[in-house]
């Protein structure tokens, strides 16, 4: 195994979020309850950054389409959530352009995260990359 200093304790205050990177690894730490917890920080669904979204919990909210992910295990526990554009009614152009987009984002699939071991020592964050 290959544990590497990603970070401090203080530096992932207890509710919190944070982002980190190790090579061209990008990970989400977070502290639930005094326990950390790492995965990726990049969404199973289209990518975007997790640690720009909120956390609920032991629950991420992607800030792109709301798809939520357990931290603790790394699984989708609920899709993305399309939305309208607001104002789309009143310019048939964006409207229309909207309702391609849903057409090609929809079918896209949700994946789990993938997680990281964590260890302590001390006041360090230490993760195993794979």
């Amino acid at each position: 195994m290959s544990f590497v200093e990603v970070a401090k304790m203080d530096e992932v205050p207890e509710g919190s979020m944070k982002h980190v990177e190790e090579g061209d690894t990008e990970i989400l730490l977070v502290n639930v309850e005094g326990k950390i917890y790492a995965v990726s920080d990049r969404c199973g669904h289209m990518n975007a950054r997790l640690s720009m979204g909120r956390l609920q919990g032991t629950t991420v909210i992607c800030p792109l389409h709301a798809s939520q992910f357990d931290v603790t295990t790394g699984k989708n526990i609920k899709e993305p959530v399309l939305t309208s554009i607001p104002g789309e009614e009143k310019v048939p152009a964006l409207k229309k352009y909207s309702e391609r987009l849903e057409k090609i984002i929809a079918p896209v699939k949700t994946y789990d995260l993938p997680t990281f071991q964590v260890k302590i020592e001390g006041e360090n964050i230490l993760v195993n990359i794979h």
